[in-house]
């Protein structure tokens, strides 16, 4: 150590170091922003996620608003992952196929529910004449 430097710490603070010795010189260099890649979703991945998650929250309604909402979820997503691949996108349209699915079964299993009450065949109404109601 320098003695002149041992010297003003004793006298400025009471033998406290008083020099602040800046350590920001042996920082690497950043990366500018301009090379940084751009992963940003754009808006018909978001487009097609939120209806990716409305087709799935949806689905249990007959079906029919779970079909479309996964048809235009996969449409957007597909269409957003062509400019740019992200996360996004690939969960848009993951949730998409998931509440398409979702509503097909549904759809199906409202057909037969259906056609199971008020079909030509003993039944729901039927079972329900015998118990006397």
């Amino acid at each position: 150590m320098d003695e002149n430097n041992f010297d003003n710490r004793s006298q400025n603070n009471g033998g406290q170091y008083s020099n602040y010795q800046d350590n920001t010189g042996n920082v690497p260099n950043q990366v500018p922003i301009d090379n940084v890649p751009d992963n940003k979703a754009n808006g018909l991945q978001i487009a097609g996620l939120v209806c990716g998650i409305i087709a799935i929250c949806t689905s249990c309604c007959y079906g029919i608003m779970g079909i479309i909402m996964g048809i235009v979820g996969i449409i957007c997503s597909a269409a957003g992952n062509k400019s740019n691949k992200s996360g996004v996108g690939t969960a848009g349209l993951v949730c998409s196929i998931i509440g398409l699915i979702f509503g097909v079964v549904m759809l199906i299993y409202s057909v037969w529910a259906f056609s199971y009450v008020f079909g030509s065949e003993s039944g729901y109404w039927d079972m329900m004449r015998q118990l006397g109601y």
